[in-house]
């Protein structure tokens, strides 16, 4: 499994800010829990955070918005008030839309002490995009992440398995992107259907089928057996769980998701090596109690559901 991001990570959301709009399936302030912005009520907050955690390499993350799409003026108030509390151990990062890297957004974060450049790719092949409601390529989704690197910043991409459009063949070149292009760090999100967005149109017209909760976990894993090798540390799976269960239709949606996938990769390394069941750390064995065994119960194979009679 990739390991842990050292980093202290301080989150700070601005929900929707600056996007262009048009994407069927998102909602920031659900999947946030956050309705606006305010850096004035932020600051104090962000002050202990940093006093606490002297000596320790932190980050203040703006996540949410589409950052450098918004007006330069924004980006730089928004910059500046953040640098002016921070401390040597202490740096910048923030989420945005590949379609919006000009030169002088760089050029701020660069001033700012921005280390790391989370781009929302969500996918590199045409059709998903495409049917997405995307208003870029899968080559300018690729041109953005290498002028996020070549411009010296730690390069982050967000992928969603499960968009309208995408099928083995898109996952496929999705995996051998990654990689060619080797970004530092990468979330996962599989799709939900969100209550009121467009997608949740399109799934009850039956125009769209989404994920299953055991194909989307099974998805991530693949994900991470190849990433691992190539040092590509994936730092998020699924959406956060402060996300209203209620607002959600369809979907592979679960409050603990990224436990479901480490449970998934140890079923599939014990299915490998059978013995080392009898070599598992407590931490390990909880992992494949966790949730009554129920997702090594369902686990398609017959290892898996001998695992299970185990460790009951």
């Amino acid at each position: 499994m990739s390991k842990p991001d050292r980093t202290l990570i301080y989150p700070l959301f601005i929900p929707n800010e600056a996007c262009p709009g048009g994407c069927v399936y998102c909602d920031q302030r659900k999947i946030s829990g956050v309705e606006s912005f305010d850096l004035d009520a932020a600051i104090p907050a962000l002050q202990a955070f940093i006093r606490r955690n002297l000596g320790r390499k932190k980050e203040i993350a703006f996540y949410g918005g589409s950052f450098t799409a918004m007006p330069l003026k924004r980006q730089e108030m928004l910059l500046s008030r953040v640098f002016e509390i921070l401390d040597e151990y202490t740096s910048i990062r923030i989420s945005t839309h590949p379609a919006y890297l000009k030169d002088a957004a760089l050029e701020l974060c660069h001033k700012y002490r921005v280390k790391t450049i989370e781009l929302g790719i969500q996918d590199f092949c045409d059709r998903p995009l495409r049917e997405s409601g995307r208003n870029y390529n899968g080559k300018e989704a690729l041109e953005a992440c290498c002028k996020v690197r070549s411009d010296g910043f730690t390069l982050g991409v967000q992928l969603i398995p499960g968009l309208p459009g995408s099928n083995a063949q898109t996952l496929k070149t999705n995996i051998e992107i990654l990689g060619d292009l080797a970004p530092d760090l990468l979330r996962l999100y599989p799709l939900v259907v969100i209550k009121g967005t467009l997608l949740e149109g399109l799934y009850r017209r039956g125009e769209y089928r989404p994920l299953q909760l055991s194909e989307a976990v099974s998805i991530c894993a693949d994900y991470t057996e190849y990433c691992l090798p190539l040092s590509i540390r994936i730092i998020k799976y699924g959406l956060p769980s402060n996300l209203d269960p209620e607002d959600v239709v369809a979907g592979a949606f679960h409050p603990a998701f990224g436990e479901l996938v480490k449970q998934e990769l140890l079923i599939r390394k014990l299915e490998k090596e059978p013995d080392l069941l009898a070599q598992l750390d407590a931490q390990q064995i909880q992992l494949l109690r966790a949730h009554k065994c129920s997702y090594l119960n369902s686990h398609s194979s017959a290892r898996s559901r001998e695992l299970g009679e185990e460790l009951h």
